[in-house]
């Protein structure tokens, strides 16, 4: 059976986004096994709905936002709008965000009556963390609550990349179930073999890295729940400028300032360097130009970079999460390292960083081999048998 799946996100590429790569990588895989689909999503470059003839997908006008995305949509309470979506005649509707963009899914569902896969990317109570008012915080945390279970009360299944999300759903107290879907990505893209040492010179070159240096890498929007602060205090404390381990940080987001003057108040500068938001086309060159993966956040999934990291080669430094979660998908001391503390880290990242080149050769083919068994499409065939499911439960309840 050939579907027809519309799939609703506020973030898409060519944006660098864990979900809009992951949105990217969905439908890359659903494409290739023939199905139809149409992403709807947002630009804040653009200053009216615009329809790709050629990608098949509407982009709606953006304005800048206090959110995990910087940007939300504006203009969308439009019939003709609704309607044009509509025309789709999809099978199902996948949102990937609780934003604007996920009502209007909520909405073209409704008007298609058909069934509604919600997936869960992150943790509503941490999008405002950052906010020095505690009053603010609890509105704004009130708002993002209310958006996240409309959401989960409207859909028929509800998914994710990580089992962490059943306790998001346990805490915004609703009762419902979460089917666990892994990420996968483009391994041939994201293959350092194709990445040549000039190449790699190159990139260092461009964001100031040592061509000798070891280098860390973090990637995604730079939130308070990626809690970097922990790894530039871990770098401040444990690693001396003699070690010459340096960091690239990738991504733009609300902690970003306070990220920079952090580095300048301890005097880190030269080793932590911040890269802004870079096109998608370019991570695959900066992630073999790198030597580890870092992830410090407590709390939040795991993020398609994470994935995109190990297809690189990369071995990942992951912090303990509270459930153990993260060591189903970490095999510590084989394709990375749990870490809970600074000195923790600072050892991991000292280990990896006195490997020799056919010892770094080794981990690196390790690392990527624990990914590329996994076929390409494994993530978009685990997904339509998501989409009949949530058919058949939504033909169950209108009959």
């Amino acid at each position: 059976m050939i579907m027809r799946v519309l799939i609703f996100s506020e973030v898409y590429t060519p944006f660098v986004s864990g979900v809009a790569s992951y949105v990217d990588i969905l439908k890359k895989g659903l494409t290739s096994l023939s199905h139809e689909v149409m992403v709807v999503t947002s630009n804040p470059m653009l200053k009216e709905v615009f329809y790709s003839q050629l990608e098949k997908n509407i982009y709606c006008p953006a304005r800048r936002a206090n959110n995990k995305y910087g940007f939300e949509c504006r203009g969308i309470h439009n019939g003709s709008l609704i309607d044009f979506i509509a025309g789709f005649n999809p099978d199902v509707v996948h949102i990937h965000t609780d934003t604007k963009i996920g009502y209007l899914g909520l909405t073209v569902a409704d008007k298609c009556s058909v069934p509604v896969v919600f997936t869960i990317h992150d943790y509503f109570m941490d999008r405002f963390a950052a906010d020095t008012s505690r009053m603010t915080w609890n509105i704004k945390t009130f708002f993002e609550k209310r958006h996240f279970c409309d959401m989960l009360d409207n859909a028929d299944i509800v998914t994710s990349s990580c089992g962490r999300a059943a306790l998001f759903v346990q805490k915004a107290e609703r009762n419902r179930r979460v089917m666990l879907i892994h990420s996968n990505t483009d391994t041939e893209r994201f293959d350092y073999h194709k990445t040549s040492r000039e190449a790699i010179l190159k990139t260092r070159a461009k964001f100031g890295l040592s061509a000798e240096a070891t280098v860390a890498v973090f990637a995604g929007k730079l939130t308070v729940e990626k809690n970097l602060e922990f790894v530039l205090t871990a770098f401040a404390k444990y690693i001396k400028p003699s070690e010459n381990i340096q960091m690239l940080i990738v991504g733009d987001g609300t902690e970003v300032d306070y990220l920079r003057r952090l580095c300048h108040t301890l005097k880190l500068e030269n080793r932590i360097i911040f890269a802004g938001a870079v096109a998608n086309t370019m991570m695959p060159a900066i992630y073999s130009s790198c030597d580890i993966y870092v992830c410090s956040a407590d709390d939040s999934l795991m993020s398609m970079s994470f994935v995109e990291a190990m297809a690189c080669g990369l071995p990942v430094l992951v912090k303990e999460d509270k459930e153990g979660i993260v060591r189903s998908t970490v095999s510590h001391g084989v394709n990375g390292f749990v870490y809970s503390k600074r000195s923790e880290l600072a050892r991991y990242l000292k280990k990896l960083s006195s490997l020799d080149d056919e010892q770094r050769t080794i981990i690196r083919q390790s690392v990527r081999d624990s990914l590329v068994t996994i076929d390409d499409t494994h993530m978009a065939q685990q997904y339509l048998k998501a989409y009949q499911i949530a058919i058949k439960k939504y033909q169950a309840n209108n009959d």
